[in-house]
């Protein structure tokens, strides 16, 4: 099995509790010495499994897919609405972006 590490090297099983990295800085590695998992988890982790077959077929985790414009318009819809709600309030200053985007995320659910 392989891992990702934070720095985004990539490790593999070798024996039972002991992997050893097979690809650092985005550059193959042929020969290198085996760690303790504990050890590598420590220093280099958290230790994230990588999905060999999304990865073949070159998918990448790390990057996430950017947004479709309806996705973007369907927000928008929250964010007037969250705007509208906090404006509609009597405080005694004006609502700041960040005020109107904490009522944004509660109002989808997220906060």
């Amino acid at each position: 099995m392989k891992y990702r590490d934070r720095g985004g090297d990539t490790w593999e099983d070798v024996t039972p509790g002991y992997i050893r990295v097979v690809v650092m800085n985005g550059v193959e590695v042929d020969h290198a010495e085996p760690w303790d998992v504990d050890y590598v988890t420590e220093k280099w982790g958290p230790l994230c499994p990588v999905d060999e077959a999304a990865e073949e077929a070159g998918d990448d985790p790390a990057e996430p897919d950017l947004p479709t414009v309806e996705s973007v318009m369907g927000r928008s819809d929250i964010f007037q609405a969250a705007h509208a709600l906090v404006n509609g309030l009597t405080w005694g200053e004006t609502a700041s972006v960040y005020d109107v985007l904490q009522v944004a995320k509660w109002l989808e659910g997220e906060g």
